[in-house]
């Protein structure tokens, strides 16, 4: 009963320290209103913008479906109605303008002369022309005239000259070939003199061949013996190994030169030109050997003799090369008297047999030139004789249809040559009005191979068609016979259906850009509506397909990789990207041949 007003008491307490709490907030409150007010004006933006930011927004897609139906391929161009008749006018050529006979306004009749260039040479050429036709002209004439009996007898005097010369240049070649025969048979005789006369000299010489090359092989093996003594080697080996080296090798060489003039002609030679060739090989064999002999002879001599290579051992062994130098030097002593005496013996001959050489090379020489004297006069004969058969027998028709044909042939010279001429004159190939002239009398003009502007325009009057400029992407779409809309200006609400008919196959640079240049003709006769220069825009029908596949272009995209993909979204909200296979494409469309099917939701943009 007693502790309840205890128990009031307490929360009596807690009720005061409240409100005293609260009081101190709102006295708090009122002295810094205006803080308070800025920090909460400041703070809730912040808060707001905050959560903005860090907002994340569902996606959202633009989607289309799958359709199948037809799809037209189109290239749009900006058009212009033009007029074939709207001619812009060019010299073929390139020259000074001589005359000008039409200025701006001036109404003209087809073939009406427009101007002129400067054309003497061209005309000179048509005179030239004409002269050469005249000239084939006569020929023809004088073909089927026939041969005048005057003409007859000065072919029948040419061939009796010819003939003359022909009977001399035989009666040349006959004495010719008697002196060939002659020389021919003096030079053999004197060659079989030579050779009889010279047998025993021969015989004497190769004689000496072999004699005087045994006795130079001799010495060389001498050498090697005496150098082949103990006592000298001793010496060789420690004073002087370098110089006899040397002198030895040079001993090896002289002796396989020696042995390979021995083995090259192992018997005697039947010709004495031979021979001296034997003989002047073992002429220098032998001379080699000579100064190896000496070189060997004088190291000997200016050896010390010293110890076992005592004073009598060194004159024995110099004594020894001694008698082999002399045997050796008297070697080429004599085959060098049997060279000389050989040659000296052959030159007498030599001479007399290069005389009746010389002689035999100038008969044959003569015997040359009258056959081919001959062959020449013969057919200066045959010729003569055709020359006279043919004026005898008078023009055949195959030569007179030739003569025309030269005929034909000048004419169709003249023909160029005027062709040429008129080049130089610019005549208006339609009636019509003269819209332009951009020519001056006296200034140069290019030609029409030129990019530069018409030298003379001229408006004639319709039919009217249509040019457009295509670009490189579009051209190979567009064929002849393909149709298109035609949508002008000047009358927005009405279309017309024009034609492919013209292509050009060379680019026209236009702002620095390649262009291609199509026409098209109307379907219609609508002369009546149009002006030259109207524009408009025209679709050309390039291609159709029908129950295909096709969706907006926009939704084909690459990955990574470069392929072609599709995003489909499924029904469940997931995204497939799904490779496709595309076909025809169209301004908006493209043809899916593989990867989808009609019905299908696919994704073309994604906010």
């Amino acid at each position: 009963m007693q502790k309840k007003p205890v128990q009031s008491a307490k929360f009596s307490i807690k009720e005061q320290i409240l409100s005293m709490n609260m009081m101190n907030i709102l006295r708090y409150i009122r002295r810094r209103w205006k803080r308070i007010t800025i920090v909460i004006v400041v703070a809730v933006p912040v808060l707001a913008l905050a959560r903005f930011l860090t907002y994340e927004a569902p996606a959202e897609y633009l989607t289309e479906e799958v359709k199948r139906g037809e799809l037209v391929q189109t290239v749009e161009v900006v058009a212009t109605v033009i007029s074939e008749k709207d001619l812009e006018l060019k010299f073929p050529v390139s020259g000074i303008v001589n005359q000008l006979f039409v200025a701006d306004g001036d109404i003209v009749t087809a073939g009406q002369e427009l101007a002129k260039l400067r054309s003497g040479s061209l005309q000179a050429a048509v005179t030239a022309a004409q002269a050469r036709l005249t000239t084939a002209y006569a020929e023809l004439r004088a073909m089927e005239e026939g041969t005048r009996p005057e003409d007859i007898a000065i072919a029948e005097a040419e061939l009796r000259n010819k003939q003359s010369s022909l009977d001399l240049s035989r009666s040349r070649y006959d004495t010719a070939v008697a002196s060939l025969e002659k020389a021919n048979s003096k030079l053999k005789s004197l060659q079989s003199e030579a050779t009889t006369a010279l047998v025993g000299q021969v015989s004497s010489a190769w004689s000496a061949f072999g004699k005087d090359l045994s006795v130079a092989k001799t010495a060389l093996a001498v050498i090697e013996d005496v150098y082949a003594d103990v006592t000298l080697q001793n010496i060789l080996v420690q004073e002087q190994p370098a110089e006899y080296a040397e002198m030895n090798a040079q001993r090896k060489r002289v002796l396989v030169t020696m042995n390979s003039v021995i083995a090259q002609y192992t018997k005697s030679p039947n010709d004495y030109h031979e021979v001296i060739t034997a003989l002047q090989q073992a002429q220098s064999s032998i001379a080699d050997a000579t100064v190896v002999v000496q070189h060997a002879y004088d190291f000997i001599v200016k050896q010390e003799a010293m110890g076992l290579f005592s004073y009598s051992k060194k004159e024995s062994l110099k004594g020894t090369l001694a008698v082999q130098k002399t045997y050796v030097e008297n070697a080429y002593i004599d085959i060098n008297a049997v060279l000389q005496s050989l040659q000296d013996k052959v030159a007498s001959y030599e001479t007399r047999i290069a005389t009746e050489e010389a002689n035999l090379v100038s008969a044959q020489g003569s015997r040359d030139q009258a056959l081919s004297d001959i062959s020449t006069y013969q057919t200066a004969v045959q010729i003569s004789q055709a020359q006279l058969d043919l004026k005898k027998a008078g023009s055949r028709q195959t030569d007179i249809d030739g003569a025309r044909g030269r005929v034909q042939s000048a004419r169709a010279d003249l023909q160029k040559a005027q062709a040429d001429y008129d080049d130089t004159i610019l005549k208006a190939p339609i009636d019509g009005t003269i819209t332009k002239v951009s020519l001056k009398e006296g200034e140069f003009t290019p030609g029409q191979f030129s990019e530069t502007v018409a030298a003379i325009t001229i408006l004639g009057i319709s039919p009217y068609r249509i040019e457009v400029f295509t670009s490189e992407i579009d051209i190979p779409k567009i064929k002849y016979g393909q149709t298109g809309s035609l949508l002008l200006d000047a009358y927005p609400d009405r279309s017309f259906t024009v034609t492919v008919s013209e292509i050009d196959p060379a680019a026209t640079v236009i702002d620095g850009v390649p262009k291609y240049r199509v026409k098209l003709d109307f379907k219609e006769d609508n002369d009546v509506l149009f002006k030259i220069g109207m524009t408009g825009d025209l679709d050309i029908i390039t291609n159709t397909k029908e129950d295909v596949i096709h969706i907006s272009g926009r939704a084909v995209i690459k990955n990574t990789a470069g392929q072609k993909i599709v995003r489909v979204l499924q029904d469940s909200g997931a995204i497939e990207q799904r490779p496709v296979s595309t076909g025809m494409e169209t301004v908006t469309d493209i043809e899916i041949t593989e990867g989808l099917i009609e019905g299908e939701t696919v994704i073309v943009l994604t906010k």
